[in-house]
């Protein structure tokens, strides 16, 4: 099955973008969540660790949502 762009009007979306703001939304999810339990505290750079775990989303979510 070939990924195609969403259209919307004369906007054309392509499949990795939506990908990527789905992962982020779910990486943000996590990390709030881990905040309000007290677990950011023990991440030593949370910025990064914020980044590595979107891009594991960002794979795991390619299985479903072909893009390449």
């Amino acid at each position: 099955m070939m990924p195609h762009e969403i259209a919307l009007g004369e906007l054309y979306i392509p499949p990795l973008l939506l990908v990527v703001v789905v992962a982020y939304a779910l990486a943000s999810f996590v990390f709030f969540i881990g905040g309000k339990l007290g677990l950011y505290r023990l991440i030593a750079f949370p910025i990064i660790a914020e980044l590595c775990l979107m891009v594991i989303i960002v794979n795991a979510l390619n299985k479903y949502i072909p893009i390449f």
